[in-house]
């Protein structure tokens, strides 16, 4: 009778072999032991190697979580689906076999069941893009319940409409993370100003009425847009900021003057005209480009010698470093 072989007990083997064996493992197999119990969860957790897990969150059309890793490991995918009066997330296998599940009575819960497992043992980074089906309560209790768990945040994107004081909290909370992404509408009568505090790498504005120019000189890279799409909307006499030849003029002295970061600034209008030309004239720079459609200029900046370009048409303003 042929003998019958033992289960090898994992967790009692000494850390070295036990972390050369979790290198075999895929990541998804890393993530269900972790999910087996408390203990097997801070076992795994000091096997892995530190600052090498990334998060994203995406509530768009489809609801996704995908756990990233550096190299050797694939992601793993955890998707979302309503079912009945509940939502799951669910890990599946390729043969579409449930490997684990967090089931809430709403998706907002069925994150909240999912994330503090993966804060404790994979501590990554992470990024959120709350699509247009997402609504302004979903957006903050998310964010806020990623703050208690003490993530560092990368990348956000925010698409539903965002109240005035909502609006205010995310420019105060996300002013120095990598990329900000703000295509959510607020209210026309909207006031914000930032601070040299304000150190976003790459950020997008849909909805750019009020905007001051040269708050935002520190981020290195901005595209501000007019997603209202008139001066006067909904009746309410609210003009863009930006449509004052003062505010452009203004961060234009700031590049110069300073040593900032920015690289890019883009401003648009559309579908709006305002003649962004105008914003160059009696200036004195040196002109590089005029012609019906355009007028740019060249520009140089004090401390360092460092130059950029200015092109201003019927719709846009752009001011990009060239050296």
């Amino acid at each position: 009778m042929n003998e019958v072989s033992k289960p090898l007990p994992l967790f009692r083997l000494p850390a070295i072999p036990l972390t050369m064996i979790s290198r075999y493992m895929d990541l998804q197999e890393i993530l269900l032991i972790s999910l087996a119990s408390k203990k097997s969860g801070y076992i795994m957790r000091s096997l892995l190697p530190l600052n090498c897990f990334n998060l994203k969150l995406l509530f768009c059309t489809e609801t996704k979580i995908v756990l990233g890793a550096k190299e050797p490991w694939d992601p793993v995918i955890v998707n979302g689906r309503k079912v009945g009066d509940h939502f799951k997330l669910q890990i599946t296998q390729p043969s579409n076999v449930v490997s684990y599940q967090w089931i809430g009575s709403n998706m907002q819960e069925s994150v909240e069941l999912l994330l503090p497992h993966f804060a404790t043992v994979f501590n990554p980074t992470i990024s959120i893009n709350f699509g247009e089906d997402c609504n302004q309560y979903f957006v903050m209790s998310v964010l806020k319940h990623v703050k208690q768990l003490n993530f560092m945040i990368t990348s956000l994107t925010i698409s539903p409409y965002i109240s005035p004081e909502n609006y205010k909290y995310i420019l105060d909370e996300y002013k120095e993370i990598s990329e900000l992404c703000l295509s959510c509408e607020t209210s026309l009568d909207f006031e914000y100003r930032a601070g040299l505090d304000f150190r976003v790498d790459d950020l997008y504005v849909s909805d750019g009425h009020w905007v001051h120019l040269e708050d935002f000189s520190n981020c290195k890279k901005v595209a501000v847009r007019n997603r209202c799409g008139k001066t006067n909307c909904c009746g309410k006499n609210k003009e863009l900021k930006y449509a004052n030849l003062e505010v452009p003029r203004a961060l234009i002295r700031k590049w110069i003057e300073s040593d900032c970061r920015l690289e890019h600034f883009t401003v648009s209008s559309f579908p709006l005209k305002f003649n962004f030309r105008l914003v160059l004239q009696g200036l004195g720079f040196r002109t590089i480009e005029l012609n019906h459609s355009f007028h740019g200029v060249e520009i140089t900046r004090r401390c360092d010698g460092k130059k950029a370009t200015v092109i201003c048409s019927e719709y846009e303003f752009v001011l990009e470093v060239i050296d």
